[in-house]
């Protein structure tokens, strides 16, 4: 992530305007794309940095990150330090804004008051309104959720039109251009991967009979290591219990693509439970990790790994707990599947969930 880091310093470093945001040129006749305040995180990265980098890419549009904030799970985007120079909205065409779930008039009517055209994109990375009761931020989003959009149609003064579109998460040689080769595992142990965060606890419970199975077939043949986690998670969640289980704790995200490199996983599991969040959510994210990678995985039946895995071919399957032991098993026992799993799931991954041209002309046509 050499590109993003460069990024961040020279946000935080430079004073002077035109050090700052050097893509700034009112006169270039392209599209000016201005990305208002995304989070160092997994959201802020996917669906604001990156788009913005990949724009500058192009010879139509031009995009400029006005800040990057340090994440903290604890804020919300009024909670944050929002400055935007006037210049940047006299240049900007499009404003994207993170998901707010408070009242935005006053964002875009001081912007309007610089720049009467300028339009509004407001990204929303999940479907919150699907929301599960045992998330953490259930108890604090739900009320703002079931009015927020109500609200926003039928309450304002002027009259606009609404426009929805959906746009993905997806590889980008940016995420991995520190990365000189894709780490190989060395041990005498095949190491099982899982990668969730302190939210999906639930999630992990549908897998931890089969683990429970495994880590009892297998013995010290396999090493299952829990990547975004620790033990006292674990513990409070009342999940995995006594299980022979390696915890590696979070890491900044800027340093997350290496840190899962150099884990070497040979399996990537992907426990997601089959409910609506999930479904229209960001499993597709873990995927792709482990695909950029090499790493074959096992999904449950659900969307979107139906529509994505070939059973056997780009990954596997898993129905109920014994296909998750038996499928399992087949990576386990054999070096040479996982090998070939992993590389053609690679490749597929890259041919259709990366910034292709096609794709970039899907992008570029939200910002016309």
């Amino acid at each position: 992530m050499k590109t993003l880091k460069e990024l961040n310093w020279r946000l935080e470093t430079f004073k002077k305007f035109n050090e700052k945001y050097p893509h700034f040129n009112m006169d270039d006749e392209k599209i000016h794309v201005l990305f208002l305040s995304p989070c160092m995180n997994e959201t802020g990265y996917y669906r604001m940095i990156l788009p913005a980098l990949e724009l500058n890419r192009t010879d139509t549009h031009t995009a400029i990150i006005a800040a990057i904030h340090k994440w903290d799970f604890n804020k919300v985007f009024d909670d944050y330090d929002n400055p935007i120079d006037f210049r940047l909205v006299k240049w900007a065409d499009y404003v994207v804004i993170p998901t707010i779930f408070t009242d935005v008039d006053y964002i875009i009517k001081s912007m309007r008051e610089i720049n009467d055209d300028i339009e509004f994109v407001m990204d929303i990375d999940v479907n919150y309104h699907e929301l599960p009761e045992y998330h953490p931020d259930y108890q604090k989003l739900k009320p703002p959720i079931l009015n927020f959009y109500n609200e926003l149609i039928q309450k304002r003064e002027e009259e606009f039109l609404l426009y929805f579109e959906r746009f993905p998460n997806l590889l980008s040689n940016f995420t991995y251009e520190e990365r000189s080769q894709i780490n190989r595992n060395r041990t005498d142990k095949v190491r099982i991967g899982i990668i969730l965060d302190a939210s999906q606890a639930n999630d992990l419970k549908t897998i931890e009979k089969p683990l429970e199975v495994l880590l009892e077939k297998h013995k010290d043949k396999i090493e299952i290591i829990l990547f975004g986690w620790s033990k006292k998670i674990a513990d409070q969640h009342e999940v995995l219990k006594d299980l022979r289980i390696t915890y590696e704790k979070p890491v900044p995200f800027q340093e997350y693509h290496n840190r899962l490199n150099s884990l070497a996983f040979d399996i990537g599991l992907l426990p997601f439970g089959n409910n609506n969040f999930n479904v229209s959510g960001k499993t597709l994210n873990r995927y792709l990790d482990f695909s950029a990678n090499m790493i074959p995985v096992i999904a449950p039946k659900m969307l979107p790994y139906e529509k994505i895995i070939k059973d056997g071919e780009n990954g596997f399957i898993a129905t109920n707990e014994e296909e998750w032991v038996s499928k399992a098993d087949l990576l386990i026992n054999d070096a040479q599947m996982r090998t070939e799993i992993g590389n053609f799931a690679h490749n597929i991954a890259w041919e259709n969930f990366s910034y292709t041209p096609k794709v970039m002309q899907r992008l570029k046509s939200i910002f016309v």
